[in-house]
């Protein structure tokens, strides 16, 4: 389209047309509209007083954004050795956790304690509710200003090995905090649909109860992707980043969960593993410094009904003394942050910048920590200390108490949707990792005529998603 009024408007009175054809979401969103070209070609027009961005998007069979070298004039006279991205779930412990063979900052207990706190406090901040939801590191080109910057550009570069092939412009790291409970002026308590929850408590009834407990101390089930993107494509748009990663800041709370139950990228429409392929699901306790690493396609949540009954309580429950009125108050802020489930979420973009996703703004990095002269997170050591990690096979699913199993149903994206994924899991056995803040691989075979261990279910009747909860999901 060219930069004059009359092709924006022709514009906009075909994609209203299209609108009314399919009775979608609206296909704009802060002014912004799109025009699909082809499957694997994406033109994103981003109309704003008649300026027009042009977006294209390369993606390979899997529908992962790919680099395309022969647009490049140094890569087209001399072959390069590829290195590939490894997409395994795993974890390593880092440089802050316990026992990693690295003593930086064992050695000095005290310094150690302070960084610990310092991040936990960036943390608080940047998950300040009127905030944007997501940050930008870009891959070059720009130095950290601060830790948390640093340690998303360390993730980036753990991942990212040299030899890998990708665009420098476009790729990065996005990164967020989740932090459960929310504190005071944290994201969750500061929802509007959280407020209204709370003023009618006393009409919720149990699947209500379940579905707040999931949301205040856990995270639903959701895969990770360009939020706006998806939006602006009527919510049938699905660009994921190449790796997802977590690193946890604490030991508390629920384990993370990562499914290799994939969507369609196009249609947004659930993907089970093949007859051919097993159902895969990886899980993952908090430990302090712990990593953990997986395929940006995968489905994954936190689920807090996986700990033992009472536990989570009796972990985010402060000491008798922190409400002591000689305690000075910071010292009590200090204690109240240890007792939260606080993650570093970074997402590993190659050849692609998610919609609308900036660097955390400049006018409030001198209330974070600053950048260290030395690594936070990873250093150059061959070899990295490993989490506990156990591997569980079966040959199908059973809720038979026998077997150990239990049954579980759990919501899908927003925690009020009427999608869900069921499952039967050996709870005890899963369970016996948590102290150690270790690791569960579990696979089960597929069996013709039986169902799968992991089921999908999704309302046919539900003609659109719920945006809203959609987008507060992203996590």
């Amino acid at each position: 389209l060219s930069h004059n009024h009359a092709s924006n408007k022709k514009a906009e009175l075909l994609l209203g047309k299209r609108r009314q054809k399919k009775k979608q979401v609206p296909y704009t969103l802060h002014r912004q509209s799109y025009i699909l070209l082809d499957p694997h070609q994406l033109c994103i027009l981003l109309l704003n007083k008649m300026t027009e961005v042009e977006l294209q998007l390369h993606l390979d069979a899997e529908g992962r954004t790919i680099f395309d070298v022969s647009t490049k004039e140094e890569h087209t006279s001399k072959e390069r050795k590829k290195t590939l991205v490894d997409y395994s779930s795993k974890t390593q412990l880092t440089r802050l956790a316990d026992g990693h063979r690295s003593q930086i900052f064992l050695e000095d207990e005290q310094k150690r304690t302070q960084l610990m706190d310092d991040l936990l406090f960036d943390c608080e901040i940047t998950d300040f509710a009127l905030l944007p939801r997501t940050f930008w590191m870009p891959a070059t080109g720009m130095q950290p200003r601060c830790a948390l910057e640093q340690c998303a550009l360390e993730i980036f570069q753990k991942h990212v090995k040299d030899g890998v092939e990708f665009d420098p412009i476009t790729s990065g790291a996005e990164w967020w905090v989740q932090i459960r409970p929310s504190p005071p002026a944290g994201r969750y308590n500061l929802l509007p649909d959280k407020q209204s929850k709370d003023s009618s408590n006393s009409n919720d009834n149990e699947d209500t109860k379940k579905d707040e407990d999931m949301e205040t101390s856990g995270i639903c089930f959701h895969w990770d992707k360009d939020e706006d993107l998806r939006i602006m494509m009527g919510g049938n748009m699905y660009i994921h980043p190449h790796i997802s990663t977590v690193t946890y800041f604490s030991d508390i709370g629920a384990p993370t969960m990562a499914l290799n139950y994939r969507v369609n990228i196009f249609t947004g429409e659930y993907e089970s593993p093949s007859e051919t392929e097993a159902v895969e699901a990886y899980f993952s306790w908090p430990k302090r410094g712990k990593h953990l690493s997986f395929d940006g396609k995968f489905l994954h949540a936190a689920p807090s009904n996986l700990l033992k009954a009472g536990e989570w309580k009796k972990q985010i429950s402060a000491p008798a003394d922190v409400d002591a009125k000689d305690m000075d108050e910071k010292d009590r802020k200090k204690q109240l942050r240890r007792r939260r489930r606080t993650t570093f979420l970074v997402n590993i973009w190659l050849n692609y910048k998610p919609v609308n996703t900036n660097i955390f703004p400049s006018t409030m990095t001198d209330k974070l920590s600053k950048v260290i002269d030395e690594e936070i997170l990873f250093d150059n050591q061959v070899g990295n200390c490993s989490a506990n990690s156990m591997t569980y096979t079966g040959s199908n699913h059973s809720s038979d108490e026998k077997n150990g199993n239990v049954s579980f149903e759990w919501p899908m994206g927003g925690c009020d949707s009427k999608e869900s994924i069921c499952m039967d899991l050996p709870l005890e056995k899963i369970q016996n990792q948590m102290d150690d803040g270790g690791n569960i691989h579990m696979s089960w075979e597929s069996k013709p005529g039986e169902d799968r261990a992991i089921r999908l279910k999704k309302d046919e009747n539900e003609s659109s998603r719920d945006e809203t909860n959609r987008k507060k999901q992203k996590c």
